[in-house]
């Protein structure tokens, strides 16, 4: 599969104008700055993307899982002080590597109807100064492409026709009152990384039982390490059959953000890409009038 084959699969699946962005099946990358071609990264434990977010992206990835973390010894304005890390800093920044990076997408005009979730999850060695400058970089650099939390009850279609340019929803897992961000997405996470595929799939089967609302953002973590060397594993084959998309019945639309290592491997964006076509048709036949 190309790269860059569902580059814009959002805007080329209709139905999907009728999700809220809660609604939506997401196809996620864990650890989405812990890749092969960051500049700092050498330990296969901390490995667990093939490709940079840039490429994540272009491949229709819609949901990046981050990790940051504060380095005060670099001056505020540097891009060195908010780093991704997963056990250590990759050597990737926010300000170049998630921000900059988005800009960048969004200047394709055909990028326009792309929604992206930003999942800042959690944050090392912060402080409360350091979440403000933080969310102050965010806002200053994304602007007016922000989704804030106040647009959660609408549609998708609705902020394409009514919020045109507005794509990314920056979900922040931190207490703030800025109403720019989202909650915290609520990730469901076995709490074992050496389960079994066979262990992992249970869990998942239980995940989503409980109600959420239509507007909350939550995530399935699908995905585990490997002995003997306690690297991310890479079961693509069991993830391209646990989330085949065929029908309104089918196992995929029991979830929403769907995070996996090795993200790009998978047939997860072109399973969700139908997975919220189905869903999507389905809830505007429930709309129609009698």
């Amino acid at each position: 599969m190309s790269t860059e084959e569902h580059r814009y699969w959002m805007s080329q699946t209709p139905d999907i104008k009728n999700l809220h962005i809660g609604q939506l099946i997401l196809p996620g990358s864990h650890d989405a700055g812990s890749d092969k071609q960051a500049p700092n990264l050498q330990l296969p434990q901390e490995i667990t993307q093939d490709v940079s977010p840039h490429k994540q992206v272009l491949h229709g990835i819609r949901a990046l899982d981050l990790r940051v973390a504060f380095y005060a010894e670099y001056a505020p304005g540097q891009a060195q002080r908010f780093q991704l890390f997963h056990r250590t800093s990759s050597g990737r920044t926010v300000a170049n590597d998630i921000l900059a990076m988005l800009l960048n997408f969004f200047t394709d005009p055909q990028a326009q109807q792309e929604i992206i979730v930003l999942d800042f999850h959690e944050f090392r060695d912060f402080t409360p100064q350091a979440h403000e400058e933080l969310q102050a970089l965010i806002i200053n650099t994304l602007q007016s492409r922000i989704i804030p939390s106040d647009l959660e009850a609408l549609t998708v279609g609705e902020i394409w026709q009514q919020h045109p340019g507005q794509n990314v929803v920056v979900a922040y897992n931190d207490y703030t009152d800025n109403r720019t961000f989202w909650e915290g997405v609520d990730q469901n996470w076995s709490q074992n990384n050496l389960i079994s595929t066979r262990a992992l799939k249970a869990f998942m089967d239980t995940a989503f039982e409980r109600y959420k609302s239509h507007y909350k953002l939550a995530s399935i973590q699908c995905a585990k390490y490997v002995l003997p060397f306690f690297v991310p594993d890479d079961f693509t084959d069991k993830i391209d059959v646990w989330f085949k998309s065929e029908g309104q019945d089918s196992y995929i639309q029991t979830f929403f953000i769907i995070n996996t290592d090795w993200s790009t491997r998978s047939q997860l964006v072109k399973n969700c890409q139908h997975a919220n076509h189905i869903k999507g048709q389905r809830l505007n036949l429930y709309a129609l009038p009698n």
